[in-house]
C-alpha cells in the first residue's frame, strides 16, 4: 500500500460531480496496413504492459471517517475486461460523422471515473471511414498532466522513430510485449483492514501536530448538522498555506463572458486540424514563437466567435496557459496572457501576443510561478470545502473571473509513429474545465498537423463547431497579412 500524498490528496478532494478531475486523449491511427491492429491484439498488449505502470491496478482505499489521507491499494478485484472496452461511432441517423464522433468523446469524457476501480479506461473506437480511434482517461493522480497525455504510447506499444539519433531509422516497431509465465502473474496484496488504517491514521496524526486540527475537523464533518456549521472557522485557523499566495494579474483585467459561470456536468467537444507549416510560415514571417502565433489564432477565432453572439468585450479576453518554467523545483507553471481580442488586424494582435509572452519569459525564470504549489500545499480540507462552496453558493457567476478561458499547447511527437502497426494520424487531448470557466482549448502539434480540440459546458456555449471552423480561417488571415 502506499499512501496518497499532501496534492494528490487535494486534487482527489477538490474533485466534485462538475469538475473532474481526470484527462483524455484521442488517437487517430489508420489499420489498413496494419494486420495486428484489433481489439484482442490491443487488450493483450496493454495486459503484458501493465507491470510497469502498478499504479493502473491500484484503487483508493479512504480510511474511516476520512481521519486521515487515502491509500492505494492492489485492487484483488481487478478486471481488465472492465477498463477496455470496444465500440463504434454511429454511420446512419442524422448529423456528419465528425459532429457524431465529437459527442461521442464529449460522452466519454464528463463520465466520472469509478473511485472504487483503477482511475483509467480505454476503448477502441472504430470510425465509419475505416480508420480507429483510441480514447485514454486517466486522472490526474496517477500520472501528471503532460505526463498523462502520453500514457497510451508506452501502454500500448507505441514507439517512436524520429530519424534524429543519427541512425537513419524511421520507423516505429508494434512494440509487443511476451505474455509472463503462468508462475510470474501478478497476484493482489492482501488489503489491509479497516482497524489497521486507523492505528496507521494515528500514528500519522501524533508525528505532526499540524494535523491534529485535521483530524479534529475530519471528526467534525461527520457529526450531523454540527459539522456544516463550524467547519469553515475551524479550518481557517489551521489550514492556510505555509506561505502567501499572491495572484497578481498585472495590468490585466478579464472581462465577464456568458460562458464564465458555474460548471454543470455536460460537456461539448470540437475538433480541427491545422497544417503545422503554416503555423511556420507565420512564426518566420513575424519572427515570434510557435505558440505565439497558437494564441494569436485563438485570439482571432474567439473575437469574430464573440462578435457573432454579441458579446464581445471592450476588454480584451484573458487566457490561463501553462508554461514551462526554468526550474528544477517546478518545471511548469502557469501565466495570465492575454488574447489581444480588442485588435482588429491579425498582424497587431499577433505581435501584442508575442509582446506580452516577452515580459512574461523574462521574468518567469527569475520568479517561477508558484500558484499550483502552493494549491497544493493546502489542506485537502480546505480543498474540498472551497470547492463545495463554490459549488453551492455559485460564487462562480457573480463574480469577476481572474481569467475566462483554458489554453495549453503541448508539444507532440515530430517523428513516424505507429500503434500496433497503424500509422498515427490524429492526437487530440481532451484537458479538464475549470468552475468558472466553462471554455478550454488544447493544441498538439505534431510532425505535419497541429491537432486542436475545444471543449465547453454543453449548457453554457451551444455552437463551439463554428469557434472551432474559426482558427484555420485566423491562421489563412495571419499569413496573408
Amino acid at each position: 500500500m502506499r499512501q496518497l500524498t499532501a496534492r494528490e490528496a487535494a486534487l482527489l478532494r477538490s474533485e466534485t460531480a462538475t469538475n473532474l478531475g481526470h484527462s483524455s486523449i484521442y488517437t487517430v491511427v489508420d489499420p489498413t496496413d496494419a494486420p495486428f491492429f484489433n481489439f484482442d491484439t490491443l487488450a493483450d498488449t496493454v495486459e503484458a504492459r501493465l507491470d510497469h505502470f502498478p499504479g493502473l491496478r491500484w484503487r483508493l482505499r479512504e480510511v474511516p471517517l476520512r481521519l486521515d489521507r487515502p491509500w492505494w491499494e492492489d485492487d484483488d478485484q481487478f478486471d481488465i475486461n472492465y477498463h477496455l472496452r470496444h465500440i463504434g461511432v454511429p454511420s446512419s441517423g442524422h448529423g456528419s460523422h465528425g459532429s457524431k464522433e465529437a459527442a461521442l468523446l464529449a460522452r466519454l469524457h464528463e463520465r466520472p471515473l469509478t473511485r472504487t476501480r483503477p482511475l483509467w479506461e480505454l476503448y477502441l473506437i472504430d470510425r465509419p471511414d475505416g480508420t480507429a480511434g483510441i480514447f485514454v482517461k486517466v486522472h490526474h493522480i496517477i500520472v501528471d498532466g503532460v505526463t498523462g497525455l502520453d500514457l497510451v504510447a508506452p501502454l500500448t506499444g507505441e514507439e517512436v522513430g524520429d530519424g534524429d539519433d543519427g541512425t537513419g531509422a524511421d520507423d516505429a516497431g508494434v512494440g509487443l510485449a511476451p505474455h509472463r509465465p503462468a508462475d510470474l502473474q501478478w497476484r493482489a496484496a492482501r488489503p489491509a483492514t479497516d482497524q489497521q488504517l486507523l492505528t496507521k491514521a494515528a500514528w500519522s496524526q501524533l508525528r505532526s501536530p499540524l494535523r491534529w486540527g485535521r483530524l479534529g475537523v475530519s471528526l467534525v464533518r461527520n457529526v450531523p448538522v454540527i459539522g456544516p456549521q463550524i467547519l469553515p472557522s475551524l479550518a481557517a485557523q489551521w489550514a492556510a498555506p505555509t506561505s502567501d499566495l499572491e495572484l497578481d494579474p498585472g495590468e490585466l483585467s478579464a472581462p465577464r463572458l456568458s460562458f464564465n459561470r458555474a460548471l454543470g456536468p455536460s460537456r461539448r467537444v470540437a475538433m480541427a486540424t491545422l497544417p503545422v507549416s503554416d503555423i511556420r510560415k507565420v512564426r518566420q514571417q513575424n519572427e515570434v514563437r510557435f505558440n505565439d502565433v497558437v494564441l494569436a489564432v485563438v485570439g482571432g477565432a474567439l473575437r469574430k466567435w464573440l462578435e457573432r453572439r454579441g458579446e464581445l468585450p471592450d476588454d480584451e479576453v484573458v487566457a490561463l496557459a501553462p508554461i514551462l518554467v526554468n526550474s528544477v523545483d517546478q518545471p511548469l507553471g502557469t501565466a495570465l496572457v492575454g488574447l489581444a481580442t480588442h485588435q482588429i488586424s491579425p498582424i497587431a494582435r499577433l505581435m501584442e501576443v508575442h509582446q506580452s509572452m516577452n515580459g512574461i519569459l523574462e521574468t518567469v525564470e527569475a520568479h517561477p510561478v508558484d500558484t499550483i504549489r502552493h494549491l497544493y500545499r493546502a489542506s485537502p480540507a480546505v480543498a474540498a470545502m472551497a470547492s463545495r462552496l463554490l459549488a453551492r453558493t455559485s460564487s462562480s457567476s457573480r463574480f469577476n473571473p481572474p481569467f475566462n478561458l483554458v489554453v495549453v499547447s503541448v508539444p507532440g511527437s515530430h517523428g513516424h509513429v505507429e500503434i500496433l502497426g497503424a500509422p498515427v494520424m490524429h492526437r487530440f487531448a481532451l484537458p479538464s474545465l475549470i468552475d468558472g470557466s466553462g471554455l478550454s482549448v488544447c493544441v498538439m502539434s505534431r510532425a505535419d498537423t497541429v491537432d486542436v480540440v475545444a471543449i465547453v459546458d454543453r449548457d453554457l456555449v451551444p455552437d463551439i463547431q463554428s469557434l472551432v471552423d474559426g482558427f484555420s480561417i485566423e491562421l489563412d488571415a495571419l499569413i496573408s497579412g
